[in-house]
């Protein structure tokens, strides 16, 4: 173990996504000695595998959509469209590194200090003693604060037996970053994440089936913005089922041609 004792904060913050950064960064302003230890990319969920990359995969999937689809209503007439896969799922990506670079800069402007790992507790009252991990089993950093902001956020959840495997079965994370196009994918879920990659990847041609337990689209919505959507759906091919309480599967690891059935 190569543990270097560092500087003394008057905050650490564990957590760089919306909350933490931005709590980083007006202690700065109110002119605290700042530190934040994030062990993934400033920025968090919504900057870099929610709100700010899906949005881009939306504008994407709607301008390929409207120019294969309505084009000819605006006189416009193009044929032979294509997509290139990489290239789309690149450009989302690079909206995300945009977004953690601007965080950084910030970081920067107002004298916070980012570290680089997962962070780690290790006294129970002040002053707090944390350590910084940029291995399990290293410790590359230990530091000192007065005050703990933990906004560590929060991680997809996967169905029991359905554990995540990044090829088959797949969280948001991978579904925003597979380097080759599926066929055919099915969806757990119509609330508004399921409902966004469902549209994203039936616009670039994939067959889309959506599960979802309650017996409509988009349930937390009102009744009348699930009608729309379901109207929408149904038009552009893509299947779901309502009411679907279990499904199951042939073989318990995953693999492709298996059958999935759902009551």
């Amino acid at each position: 173990m190569n543990n270097t004792t560092n500087e003394v904060f008057d905050l650490v913050v564990i957590g760089g996504g919306p909350a933490g950064y931005v709590g980083a960064i007006r202690a700065g302003q109110l002119g605290k000695k700042v530190a934040c230890v994030e062990r993934d990319r400033l920025g968090g969920v919504c900057n870099n595998w929610g709100c700010i990359p899906t949005k881009a995969l939306l504008a994407e999937a709607e301008f390929y959509h409207r120019l294969k689809h309505e084009a000819g209503e605006w006189g416009i007439y193009a044929d032979n469209i294509r997509h290139d896969w990489n290239k789309v799922i690149g450009r989302s990506r690079n909206v995300a590194d945009m977004g953690a670079r601007g965080v950084g800069s910030l970081f920067k402007k107002n004298k916070v200090a980012h570290y680089q790992g997962h962070a780690r507790l290790v006294s129970g009252k002040a002053p707090f003693k944390i350590e910084i991990h940029d291995h399990p089993d290293h410790v590359s950093q230990t530091i000192t604060t007065q005050r703990v902001l933990v906004c560590t956020g929060a991680q997809p959840r996967a169905l029991p037996g359905a554990a995540f495997d990044g090829q088959w079965i797949l969280s948001s994370r991978e579904a925003m970053t597979l380097t080759t196009q599926p066929k055919k994918l099915i969806i757990v879920g119509a609330g508004a994440i399921g409902m966004e990659f469902a549209y994203f990847y039936q616009a670039f041609g994939t067959q889309v089936t959506v599960i979802e337990m309650l017996d409509r689209l988009l349930p937390i919505e009102d009744v009348e913005v699930s009608a729309v959507v379901e109207k929408s759906f149904k038009k552009q091919a893509s299947r779901y089922a309502p009411g679907t309480k279990h499904c199951r599967w042939k073989n318990r690891r995953w693999r492709e041609g298996d059958d999935c059935t759902c009551e």
